[in-house]
């Protein structure tokens, strides 16, 4: 755990295939391989290999100060959001007292409470698990620096090898890692500070500004919220990253306003916002889309960030209020959460019926604040909101949904002209090779073992129609890890990924925000979408090209919410 894992190194091979780096001992590095993948052929360069060993070599402490909270709040049985604990002891096994064992009803009455009691215990005891792994293992490294070692999916996402004590898990567990090696704060990394208190209470949806404000203004509830956590819960849990809000307090308090510490060791986050829009819209030049995935100058240095999915509901709002079948759908159209999931998937080409059911989740969650405010939940109406909500999409990103449905008809042409998987390079030479395979399985219905499903579950035969159907979402993914790969393939400092997200110190913010607008010019320039028709071998004679609109992509360099 005192030193940092193997370093990956570049093969010809499929990667799938390379074992040369994560863990030390052979006998784990055989079934960790680079690529997390038994079927796909993708190859990765040399960006890939020296991303991988960088975040390998990033060192991590437990923060002591949200083990002691999490443990004293396991011990009085206080479930904080993600950090989860069975509320009830576990019920003693007792037999039921004689007077009501002498009444029928009544012993009817104890055993259905007895099984009810247990019931629960069980539930919360198995939903709280991971709770329990994660403080058994934050207390065993307690005192002790360790690496996180990582590979790769097919497409070239980026996956720590370990299932504990990673960035890419709850808010609770990512509160409590923290950098082993810090930094001292000058003037604009306290403001990075502030303004990821900031967004971590409310949210990424304000300005940096407002962030900033919002931290300035409440620094006596950090203080108090610092010197007694347990005091505070009731303060601190009802922020949107409640666990890392608390984390970020304990450290301002400690660096900032006591001077108790000298060196800030906690990672600031930066998330990339809507991200497959933010692609495909660069892609196409598109000067809307570009502007609302946060990808232009915003129009004044206050302004908060543009809300891609709020975006979208105004202009549903638009068409239902014009429309007197829709117009009962308004109230819906409030909630950024209803909107989410229907801009996400639809335009990576999700079904209507995923879209319609992710938006029934969402709905779900807040059912009480509608129905308090007089509608009656129909579920009849989901259909109708879906279609409203993605029919909006279109309309806010046109040229990003034209390119989604392109990529599948590219992918079709390409299956057309008889390949039976699809491989193209991304533009920090990774090889993708995605490829699908049909499950051929057979049902047997038996007595005592309930239906059971036999078979081959990756036959050799291809399954096109899973392959058309993953391609746009695949070929967006790889460019969202390309731009990671471009951006920080040489970075010598400490950090993390999460999908698309990373996390870094408030000193090094700025310069990874500098190398994301350079890394994200350099892989959409030229025309990607025409590179990869020419990688799957697609004429323009049989598919034609998409144009590209008038946007200039020097315009990136000046923006301020890409990531945010």
């Amino acid at each position: 755990v005192c030193s940092s894992d193997l370093d990956w190194n570049s093969d010809v091979q499929p990667s799938r295939r390379n074992s040369s780096g994560g863990y030390h001992l052979p006998e784990l590095r055989r079934n960790q391989k680079m690529c997390r993948s038994f079927e796909s052929d993708s190859v990765f360069g040399d960006k890939a290999d020296d991303l991988l060993n960088t975040l390998q070599k990033t060192a991590w402490r437990v923060d002591d100060r949200i083990l002691a909270v999490a443990e004293a709040l396991n011990e009085k049985r206080i479930p904080v959001k993600s950090f989860l604990v069975s509320v009830i002891d576990k019920p003693a096994k007792a037999n039921a007292p004689q007077h009501v064992v002498d009444d029928p009803t009544l012993l009817k009455r104890w055993k259905a409470e007895q099984h009810e009691l247990h019931r629960s215990y069980h539930d919360q005891t198995k939903k709280a698990y991971r709770t329990r792994q994660v403080l058994a293992m934050a207390k065993e490294f307690e005192f002790k620096t360790y690496f996180l070692s990582w590979s790769l999916d097919w497409r070239g996402r980026f996956y720590s090898q370990q299932s504990w004590l990673t960035p890419l898990s709850t808010d609770f567990e990512k509160s409590l890692m923290k950098f082993r090696d810090g930094c001292k704060l000058n003037d604009e990394a306290t403001d990075w500070c502030r303004s990821a208190l900031g967004a971590a209470y409310n949210g990424t949806r304000i300005s940096f500004q407002d962030r900033i404000k919002w931290t300035n203004d409440n620094a006596a509830l950090l203080k108090r919220i610092a010197e007694d956590p347990l005091s505070t819960i009731s303060e601190w849990e009802v922020a949107k990253e409640p666990w890392q809000f608390l984390q970020l307090c304990l450290e301002w308090n400690d660096v900032v306003v006591t001077g108790k510490e000298k060196f800030w060791k906690v990672p600031i986050g930066a998330d990339s916002t809507a991200s497959g829009l933010q692609l495909l819209s660069a892609m196409r030049r598109d000067p809307v889309g570009m502007k609302y995935a946060n990808l232009l100058e915003p129009e004044t240095p206050s302004a908060a960030p543009q809300d891609a999915y709020m975006r979208v509901l105004e202009v549903a709002k638009g068409i239902a209020s014009k429309d007197e079948k829709l117009k009962h759908l308004l109230p819906y159209l409030d909630y950024r959460s209803i909107g989410k999931p229907a801009v996400m998937l639809s335009v990576y080409g999700g079904s209507h019926q995923n879209i319609k059911s992710d938006i029934e989740d969402a709905v779900d969650e807040i059912k009480d604040e509608l129905e308090a405010q007089g509608l009656k939940v129909d579920k009849s109406d989901m259909s109708k909101l879906t279609t409203l909500i993605t029919d909006s999409s279109k309309q806010v990103f046109p040229a990003a949904y034209e390119a989604s449905k392109w990529l599948k008809s590219l992918a079709k042409q390409a299956h057309k002209d008889g390949k039976e998987s699809l491989s193209w390079t991304t533009p920090t030479n990774d090889q993708i090779h995605l490829t699908k395979h049909e499950i051929e399985t057979t049902k047997i219905y038996t007595a005592f073992n309930g239906t059971v499903s036999i078979g081959d579950f990756n036959s050799e035969k291809p399954d096109l129609t899973k392959q058309v159907s993953s391609f746009a979402p695949s070929f967006v993914h790889c460019y969202h890890a390309a731009l990671l790969k471009e951006s920080f393939s040489d970075w010598q400092h400490p950090i993390a990924v999460i999908h698309d997200c990373i996390r870094v110190l408030p000193s090094d913010m700025d310069r990874a925000m500098d190398r994301i607008r350079d890394g994200f010019v350099s892989i959409v320039d030229g025309d990607p979408i025409a590179r990869l028709a020419a990688d799957l071998g697609v004429p323009d004679s049989k598919l034609k090209r998409l144009p590209q609109l008038d946007q200039d992509l020097a315009s990136v360099q000046h923006s301020k919410y890409m990531f945010n």
